[in-house]
């Protein structure tokens, strides 16, 4: 068992926002593998309770280490009571698969992030004010005529420390999900299950450099909804896929 120090300032809601929770879970099974080659191919994740400021523990568990795939599982609890429970699938590169490859998905068609201002959060979660958001579309409040669809750069405000999966996971949760573009007032919502899956990575990639956001709800029923995220570099790779569900709260 490991302990966590959760610091302040990473709160959306009455927690530490998801990316936070999701990247320490993922640098605790790291450190476990222990194995370089065994890069962090995909993630799972349930966020059942807040995560609050303060002391929290860790506990790792391997379920199964092979040849080339080890499954991890972890969970972080606070206060007698479990807050979060990731499991992750890492895997080293098989070479024989390497012809075998391809990536349909569209890159975004965005500006130089260099001619887009950065933009200010009205009202938005505490943990923003670490990370620099220049906007393309979808502007929060835009009203429901507006697509469930958001794009721009984000970037870490203090660029530093390791640029790994759990980084990788903490800037894809960065941005606010596409559905608040379509309401007219803010409404708190809170993410319960949370899957990754890094493709390229961001290895190379200019740690200056912002990456390029787009997320998307294609669907909201019932008070929940399903929102798409990808993070692409400025060279053009996709770095990663997310699909996270949401709960409209009130």
């Amino acid at each position: 068992m490991a302990s966590l120090d959760v610091p302040p300032g990473w709160a959306q809601g009455r927690g530490a926002y998801g990316g936070f929770v999701v990247a320490s879970l993922i640098r605790e099974i790291e450190k476990v593998v222990a194995d370089p080659a065994r890069k962090v191919r995909s993630v799972t994740a349930e966020l059942p309770g807040p995560l609050l400021p303060g002391s929290a523990e860790v506990t790792v568990e391997v379920l199964r280490a092979g040849n080339s795939v080890s499954t991890v599982r972890a969970q972080l609890a606070q206060g007698g009571e479990i807050k979060s429970h990731v499991v992750a699938v890492l895997a080293a590169a098989r070479p024989g698969a390497g012809p075998v490859a391809w990536q349909e998905l569209v890159h975004p068609e965005v500006p130089s992030w260099k001619t887009i201002e950065p933009t200010a959060i009205p009202g938005g979660p505490e943990f923003a004010q670490h990370f620099e958001y220049r906007i393309v579309e979808g502007v929060p409040g835009s009203g429901p005529s507006a697509p469930a669809r958001t794009v721009g750069w984000v970037r870490q405000r203090a660029p530093g420390g390791p640029r790994d999966a759990g980084y990788i996971a903490a800037m894809v949760d960065a941005w606010w999900p596409a559905t608040m573009v379509r309401l007219d007032r803010p409404r708190p919502m809170a993410t319960i299950a949370f899957t990754l899956d890094v493709i390229a990575g961001v290895d190379g990639l200019d740690p200056e450099a912002p990456l390029i956001y787009r997320g998307t709800v294609p669907v909201l029923a019932d008070g929940y909804f399903l929102e798409t995220r990808e993070l692409w570099g400025e060279d053009g790779r996709l770095v990663a896929l997310n699909q996270q569900t949401f709960v409209v709260i009130a």
